[in-house]
């Protein structure tokens, strides 16, 4: 009976890991070259594990992962600025949580608005339409 306990573990820890799978942790050494993938919306909480307003919020960041998971060209990620402290000083956080989308490497908008599920999905939805609409506005007007 000891020898299939290790196999349910694991299988219990893979399951585990697939739950949150939706959200990408992003760290120092992944967040230049994630958020530069071409056509590729990121919205980021960038966040401090200490931080009641963060707590409160990763409920929900973790629907949004799974409520945007099968929207093509947007993901969702987090970057925890106690151990990314480079990427969060480039990025000027200075308060916890801060919210922002990215586009080929740029910050394209800062969010601000209600922190429900419904609220978050909507304008992360609303902005990849609006980059793809510039996007195919600026393919017309080159080929004009």
């Amino acid at each position: 009976m000891a020898s299939h306990v290790l196999p349910v573990a694991l299988l219990v820890l893979l399951l585990g890991c697939t739950v949150s799978a939706e959200v990408v942790s992003l760290t120092d050494a992944t967040f230049a070259d994630k958020v530069k993938e071409k056509d590729t919306v990121w919205f980021i909480k960038f966040f401090a594990p200490w931080c009641g307003h963060c707590k409160r919020l990763a409920p929900t960041w973790e629907q949004l992962g799974a409520a945007l998971e099968g929207e093509d060209g947007v993901e969702v990620a987090h970057v925890d600025c106690t151990t990314s402290k480079d990427t969060c000083s480039k990025a000027d956080i200075r308060s916890y949580p801060t919210l922002k989308l990215y586009y080929n490497g740029e910050e394209y908008k800062k969010y601000s608005g209600a922190r429900d599920l419904e609220s978050l999905k909507k304008f992360a939805i609303e902005a990849a339409a609006e980059l793809v609409k510039e996007a195919n506005e600026g393919e017309q007007s080159y080929i004009m």
